[in-house]
């Protein structure tokens, strides 16, 4: 377990579900269509950005919300309240908020 992911388990109640995501900036339908052929093998580079500029993201959620944090490389956390816009059905494994596509990378709890 990394630090990032020690502070977000700080964070969160022992309740709530917290997945790990990968964000992606939104482009243009040509652009998302290139995107869905190369998701798998790009994601890898995602990941790779991610750990360089060290800004993690997470998705917490429990019965009544669900929550963005971002937890900087200093560790500084923030977090904002996305429950009308977040609905990760079964199966579903992103979602569109801000500009951004979030992927789920992995779940902690």
């Amino acid at each position: 377990m990394n630090k990032y992911d020690e502070k977000i388990f700080q964070y969160a109640t022992k309740n709530d579900t917290i997945f790990e995501l990968l964000p992606k900036k939104l482009h243009g339908t040509g652009r998302n269509i290139f995107d869905f052929i190369t998701e798998n093998i790009l994601s890898v580079g995602t990941v790779a950005k991610q750990l360089n500029t060290r800004e993690s993201f997470y998705l917490v959620m429990n019965e009544e919300k669900a929550e963005l944090v971002t937890i900087q490389k200093d560790l500084q956390l923030a977090s904002q309240d996305i429950t009308g816009s977040v609905k990760i059905a079964t199966g579903k494994k992103n979602f569109d908020y801000n500009g951004y596509r979030y992927k789920i990378y992995r779940k902690l709890r």
